[in-house]
């Protein structure tokens, strides 16, 4: 049986939509409910996914489990929520795995992969320094990451690490803040950014990508990433979407930075991200894990047909 944490979630739900499509059995494993799953046809066990007792009342031997559920603190503010989450949360589910003999399907970040400043093409690593790392996310999702890392290198339990970059797409319910921003898009005509990007993969290869895991049972390490994008880039694409003419004023990082406090979706975690090497070798994800990944263009306009089709916020 294949369980799953964080099914309420942006991975999570479009996971849960493709094992639907495919027939594939499996049952979410949540703390409460969410409207991502309205009308889906899931089994749902509601309770405390961190406590080992709650694990073995609905986990057997050789099952897998899909690690996704995860606290993002984009604002840099709740350092014990993250670690109690993403560090000391992952590490019970490890435990229980190793001890129980159950694989393990993790979905760690990219954030939380060491680089240098020459560094021209970051790969999966070896292992996670993340007392190197400067936001709670990135470090208390390092510290479960190499955990996890140091337990395969030790043949203790069966397990994959996916790293995704960021991550876009369709039925993006909390929304993401890529999803925030796509939406506060729609809206406007005039577009301000800073001269730096990111890489964005389409939510539903993620999902693909799990898929594959869980079909061919991989192992190891594999950084999920698509499309090399700068904010430009991405406000350009969005109006070509939208079939309107707009409009587009760089500003300094430094200002950016000065005056992010004053813009509540964005945050200086969020600006030092697109300032950072935003380049990923996913030659093992294409080998191992997708055919093909989703066109950019395909993704932002998908993602603009979902989000025209909601009611409004």
């Amino acid at each position: 049986m294949i369980h799953i944490t964080g099914a309420t979630g942006h991975i999570g739900n479009n996971l849960v939509r493709l094992l639907i499509e495919k027939k594939i059995p499996f049952q979410l494993l949540e703390r409460q409910s969410g409207p991502a799953l309205n009308g889906l046809p899931v089994k749902e066990v509601t309770g405390d996914i961190f406590d080992p007792h709650f694990l073995n009342a609905h986990v057997s031997p050789k099952d897998t489990i899909i690690h996704i559920a995860a606290l993002i603190d984009l604002k840099n503010k709740q350092s014990q929520e993250s670690d109690k989450i993403n560090y000391i949360g992952t590490k019970t589910i490890i435990d229980f795995c190793i001890k129980q003999q159950v694989r393990l399907i993790y979905t760690s970040s990219v954030d939380c992969i060491n680089r240098d400043k020459q560094q021209a093409i970051i790969k999966e690593p070896d292992t996670i320094n993340p007392e190197l790392l400067t936001s709670n996310y990135a470090a208390s999702k390092g510290k479960a990451t190499r955990y996890l890392l140091d337990q395969m290198q030790a043949n203790a339990l069966d397990a994959v690490v996916l790293y995704p970059s960021a991550v876009i797409g369709v039925h993006d319910y909390k929304p993401s803040a890529a999803g925030i921003e796509i939406m506060h898009s729609l809206k406007r005509r005039v577009y301000f950014y800073i001269k730096g990007g990111y890489n964005f993969i389409d939510v539903r290869d993620i999902a693909k990508a799990i898929e594959t895991c869980i079909e061919k049972r991989i192992t190891g390490s594999y950084i999920l990433a698509g499309h090399n994008r700068t904010l430009l880039d991405f406000y350009h694409q969005i109006a070509k979407t939208l079939g309107r003419r707009a409009f587009y004023c760089p500003i300094p990082a430094s200002i950016a930075k000065a005056f992010v406090h004053f813009i509540p979706r964005f945050s200086r975690m969020m600006v030092d991200a697109v300032l950072d090497n935003y380049h990923y070798d996913n030659s093992l994800m294409c080998r191992d894990l997708l055919d093909t990944v989703t066109p950019f263009e395909q993704t932002v306009a998908d993602t603009i047909e979902w989000f025209q089709s909601q009611p409004k916020r």
